[in-house]
């Protein structure tokens, strides 16, 4: 009886440390805590990158509807280069 009441003291010490260290740990709710700023800061880095990524996306579709003119453009004009070497053979 006397180990099991020794023992029961000993983890009733343990925990009451554990308890202690639980309560002074760093919080991400809490923005004065150390990981509760880097909590903020990573998520508002992660805003600014989806930002950058949507202005990004935007951006790269604009490219590719302009690249799509100028493929049609380029078309184009080869078969008016085409049809004008063709006048000019039949001229000489």
């Amino acid at each position: 009886v006397a180990a099991l009441q020794e023992e029961k003291s000993s983890l009733l010490a343990e925990n009451q440390i554990l308890m202690e260290r639980l309560n002074q740990s760093d919080s991400i709710e809490d923005p004065n805590s150390p990981a509760g700023r880097r909590h903020l800061q990573l998520q508002t880095q992660l805003e600014h990158l989806q930002e950058e990524t949507f202005r990004l996306e935007a951006a790269k579709d604009d490219y590719r509807i302009r690249c799509e003119e100028l493929e049609k453009e380029t078309a184009e004009l080869r078969q008016q280069t085409e049809e004008l070497s063709t006048l000019a053979e039949e001229a000489q």
